[in-house]
């Protein structure tokens, strides 16, 4: 527990020599310095913790997190004084500089540590040389702020002129781009609100179908297919259902197994073969002090029953993960700082990372932690590669910032960096994904500061990266696209420091208190400037079917439609035709809320869709063939249930056999001539008495 240090500890703090620097009457003074010189443009205030895009689950991943206020004062080898000037913050000067963006990612060494000394001396550094650090998010505040000062004197002084218009140049061939109307400035939002929502589709076609405004969305996560068997989510627990060619039996479950003073979270499962892998986030301890990690937990299913092969538990807070190939890659943060100071080398717990293996407790060796020469915060970014064999690749970098992409095949991590004494480079450390194996595959080094947000994104295989950098002809707003490999694809400058970005559908919007612009990546090789809000995707919403869109909609008398539609030359919607599928009191589908459930295959549709009869529920699952627009069943299956955790949900197609799934119940079905149940597995036991 954090709050219950034993004496010798508070010995040892006591023993500790304070630098003369870092007495409370100094620090005291040096405060009240800095507040005084807080007004000059030319002084930079304190900085902000980095601003990461928050994981699915949430996180606590800076050191001064609030629920870590006592552990992290311990953390440090030098005195209570010297971590109150640290949380405090003493910053110098920010020099950006003006670097060439490289054609592609350069393999170096890594700057790996050659021993647990290496990584020693720089918790040494960090926490007791008064050393100035700097994030990625601060710089751009900072790069913001000297902006705007620099605008306002020269306003004054009439060398910049409000009327002076934003222009953009290509890159390769410098052509102008004509200037954003000042009268119609694209839809930006402010700093510090949410991203802009997509923008939804609420028109209806000429002859009165309304379109969904939900987009399709066909998510099959709580749903996986192994050799024999099939894995279906329930909240924190995975239901196991036997396959033999399509008979089916719910056979198993698969629970997290609790430890006193633990909670685990499911947060993602995977069937590899006749293995399963299930993925916890776990907590450790209780609010006062706790600790994360990532367990791993890899199953053999035979005849329908799990029987667990090992576990692996990584330190840290999960990021991402990604499975691939019989192996799951994760990324965690690693920040939870213990109770005790840290003595020594050998003091292994206090600052380096670990893993277990099937209970042996393993320390990440030096030489795959990545040490970088510039440190913002003493977080770990902790990627590992875990195979269903048993076997585990691990690398660490010193220094998490928030800033990490997670793709097939690889993980990008974002930094600043400072090594040089030249301020104002991002840096991307590149790793590479294969066989279980986590390798470092380069660095490439961005000119500018990356602007937080959205000013790092993916546009489907491109990394968008948006950087504010200082030239001779002062700041710059840089929007680069990069491939996987980080070659340069594409590349926008805006004069001015643009240092918002905020994402709308395929576009980047940049604001400034006096300035705006957006960039449309729907081509990243071709990026183009956007004047306004782009227009709306009249199929926004649509399921793409046979040359082109389908959708189930409720017409106003109630009924269940499926309509086919198509773009026209002009980018309009047109009906093709449309056919009623029920028109049942009260009918109902969920597919209504997403048409992304809606099954597509060539020309056949297939939906879920019930009504309340008096006494129960009728439910169904039908299929459909499209001929010029109009739709003939193929068949339905039925069922009568007391209980709405019967209604169907989705299908899915799998070697053959059409499975249809409810909360409660799962089929198999063979389609034909008509539509055939197999087998079916019940997952909750009806309550259906014949009515």
């Amino acid at each position: 527990m954090a709050n219950k240090v034993s004496n010798p500890y508070i010995e040892l703090f006591e023993q500790l020599p304070i630098p003369e620097r870092l007495e409370p009457e100094n620090i005291a003074a040096m405060l009240k310095e800095r507040a005084a010189l807080g007004a000059a443009p030319e002084k930079l205030e304190k900085i902000k913790p980095a601003k990461a895009e928050k994981p699915a689950a949430e996180r606590n991943i800076t050191v001064s997190s609030s629920k870590r206020k006592t552990t992290v004062a311990y953390r440090s080898i030098a005195s209570i004084a010297a971590c109150a000037a640290l949380a405090l913050g003493i910053v110098g000067y920010l020099n950006v500089g003006n670097s060439e963006i490289p054609s592609e990612v350069v393999p170096d060494s890594g700057d790996y540590a050659s021993d647990y000394g290496d990584v020693h001396k720089k918790f040494e550094k960090f926490y007791i040389d008064n050393a100035d650090r700097t994030t990625l998010d601060s710089a751009i505040e900072d790069i913001e702020r000297s902006y705007n000062d620099a605008q306002n004197e020269s306003s004054v002084g009439g060398q910049i002129s409000d009327d002076d218009p934003i222009v953009t140049a290509d890159d390769k061939n410098d052509e102008v781009i004509p200037p954003i109307a000042d009268d119609n400035p694209p839809p930006v939002s402010e700093p510090d609100d949410e991203p802009l929502p997509p923008v939804e589709n609420t028109e209806t076609v000429d002859d009165g179908i309304p379109l969904p405004e939900n987009e399709a969305e066909s998510d099959n996560s709580d749903i996986a297919f192994g050799e024999g068997f099939i894995l279906i989510r329930d909240s924190n627990m995975i239901r196991v259902i036997n396959n033999f060619n399509g008979a089916l039996t719910y056979s198993d479950n698969i629970f997290p197994q609790f430890e006193e003073m633990t909670t685990k979270t499911l947060a993602g499962f995977y069937a590899d073969g006749t293995k399963a892998v299930a993925v916890y986030s776990v907590v450790y301890g209780d609010s006062s002090s706790n600790r994360s990690a990532v367990e791993v937990c890899v199953y053999d299913i035979f005849d329908g029953k799990a029987q667990q092969l090992s576990v692996t538990v990584q330190d840290g807070s999960l990021i991402d993960m990604n499975f691939a190939n019989g192996a799951l890659y994760l990324v965690t943060v690693y920040n939870d700082y213990r109770v005790a100071p840290i003595i020594g080398v050998e003091d292994l717990e206090s600052y380096v990372p670990s893993y277990t293996l099937n209970g042996v407790k393993c320390y990440v060796q030096p030489s795959d932690i990545m040490i970088p020469d510039y440190l913002t915060t003493t977080d770990y970014t902790v990627i590992s590669g875990i195979r269903t064999d048993g076997a585990v690749s691990v690398k660490a970098v010193l220094g998490y910032e928030g800033r990490v992409l997670v793709r097939n095949g690889a993980v990008y991590l974002f930094g600043y960096d400072d090594d040089a004494g030249s301020a104002g480079k991002t840096y991307v450390r590149v790793f590479s994904l294969s066989g279980g194996n986590v390798l470092y595959a380069g660095r490439a080094d961005i000119d500018g500061i990356a602007l937080g947000g959205d000013g790092i994104s993916t546009f489907g295989s491109a990394i968008a990266v948006a950087t504010v950098k200082n030239t001779e002809d002062g700041y710059v707003t840089v929007l680069g696209v990069y491939d996987g490999t980080m070659n340069p694809i594409s590349m926008t400058k805006i004069p001015g420091a643009l240092t918002t970005a905020k994402r709308s559908g395929d576009c980047i919007y940049f604001t400034e208190a006096k300035e705006s612009c957006g960039i449309d990546l729907s081509d990243p090789a071709k990026p183009a400037i956007v004047e306004s809000a782009p227009a709306k995707d009249p199929a926004k919403g649509l399921v793409e079917f046979n040359g082109g869109y389908v959708t189930l909609t409720k017409a106003a008398d109630g009924s269940l439609q499926l309509a086919k539609l198509i773009k026209n030359e002009a980018g309009a919607l047109e009906l093709i035709g449309k056919t009623v599928i029920s028109t049942e009191s009260g009918v109902v589908s969920k597919a209504l809320e997403n048409n992304g459930l809606l099954l597509i295959s060539g020309d056949i549709v297939g939906l879920p869709y019930g009504y309340y009869d008096g006494l129960d529920y009728c439910y169904r699952y039908a299929l459909y063939r499209e001929t010029d627009g109009s739709f003939a069943e193929i068949g339905s299956i039925e069922c009568h249930e007391t209980d709405p955790i019967f209604e169907n949900e989705k299908a899915i197609l799998n070697n053959g056999v059409l499975y249809i799934f409810s909360k409660g119940r799962v089929y198999s079905t063979v389609v034909g001539s008509s539509l055939s149940v197999v087998s079916k597995a019940d997952i909750v036991e009806s309550s259906y008495s014949g009515h």
